[in-house]
């Protein structure tokens, strides 16, 4: 009884452990590629990056991307879209993300 007991909690853990690493941000910031390419979504972090570190810094402007690069994504679907929209644009759509 007690053997079920420790190894149902064990499994409960790693359940527990699995959903979190899902929904880590890396794995959110993954969702733009159900809509842009894997070059797509680097050219759009890069750009981003480098374009928001300059006011954020290095490590709160790669937080930012990770989750803009989604939230954008999710709006313009198609990349050639999100390339011709116009800064002010982006920044609304993302303005969620810190």
């Amino acid at each position: 009884m007690q053997k079920r007991f420790i190894l149902a909690t064990a499994v409960l853990v790693i359940a527990i452990g699995a959903l979190l690493a899902a929904s880590s941000c890396k794995t959110i910031a993954r969702a733009a590629a159900r809509y842009w390419t894997n070059k797509q979504i680097r050219e759009f972090v890069g750009k981003c990056e480098d374009k928001s570190s300059l006011l954020l810094g290095s490590e709160r402007a790669k937080k930012y991307c990770d989750c803009a690069v989604d939230v954008v994504a999710e709006k313009y679907r198609n990349y050639e879209d999100v390339k011709k929209a116009s800064l002010t644009d982006i920044l609304k759509i993302a303005q969620d993300c810190k």
